[in-house]
């Protein structure tokens, strides 16, 4: 049985917002959820996963998620370990302590597939459609949770290269073959300060299965619509 999703609820015009917690683990996990209000059909589900320092009420993921919802998607996203409505809310600790970085890894992968599960069981989505997008942060913990849970159709990394939280592309350690059944975009800035160019080529290079990448102008924390869109149309093409 999934975990039961604890919600709140409300309507946004033709759009029905769902904040609601779950208990993974021990862990309460926060989370939204954005929907038409009348499908006709089950939906694909799109999980946008924020940027660090932030949370499921970002621009990134709440903004997003209404426009994309009116397009015809349900649209999630939860708060990373230590970030927005945890518990426990600390968000430098997670780059404090590279001792860590496994176990961190190993919780949000266990947090979005029981996520997933939870939703599925109470909402019309299609799990034949899923897909991911991950700004920084969340692309570093949702590269190895995408691979791990095994059924995402398509997901785009945004800002991201190999080592930290995102994990090695190879050793026994390394998630990145597990991506060989997911359509890969990886979205790179051309003048990024915190990811050097050959740590995102260097990921890139390792996927295995159906991939592009794109270089935006800007640095690390210039993500804006340019990023959006590159991840919207990625999705578009294959959900």
């Amino acid at each position: 049985m999934p975990p039961a999703l604890q919600t709140r609820e409300q309507l946004i015009e033709d759009l029905r917002e769902i904040h609601f917690g779950l208990d993974v683990d021990g862990e309460y996990v926060p989370g939204l959820l954005v929907l038409p209000t009348d499908p006709p059909a089950p939906l694909p589900l799109v999980f946008l996963q924020h940027p660090g320092m932030g949370s499921c009420d970002d621009y990134f993921v709440r903004d997003v998620a209404m426009d994309w919802a009116r397009r015809g998607w349900a649209c999630a996203g939860i708060d990373a370990p230590l970030h927005g409505d945890r518990r426990e809310h600390d968000p430098m600790r997670l780059f404090r302590d590279r001792d860590r970085f496994p176990e961190i890894r190993s919780q949000f992968a266990r947090e979005l597939t029981a996520t997933i599960d939870a939703i599925a069981a109470e909402y019309a989505v299609d799990l034949s459609r899923l897909g991911f997008v991950g700004y920084s942060l969340g692309s570093m913990i949702g590269l190895p949770a995408v691979a791990r849970d095994g059924r995402f159709k398509a997901a785009v990394f945004c800002l991201v290269g190999e080592g930290g939280l995102a994990g090695n592309v190879d050793g026994p350690d390394t998630d990145v073959p597990a991506l060989a059944g997911v359509a890969v975009k990886v979205v790179g800035k051309l003048q990024d300060e915190l990811i050097p160019r050959a740590a995102t080529e260097a990921l890139y290079n390792a996927l295995p299965g159906p991939k592009e990448i794109s270089w935006l102008p800007g640095g690390h924390f210039e993500i804006g619509p340019d990023v959006i869109r590159v991840a919207r149309d990625w999705l578009k093409e294959r959900l």
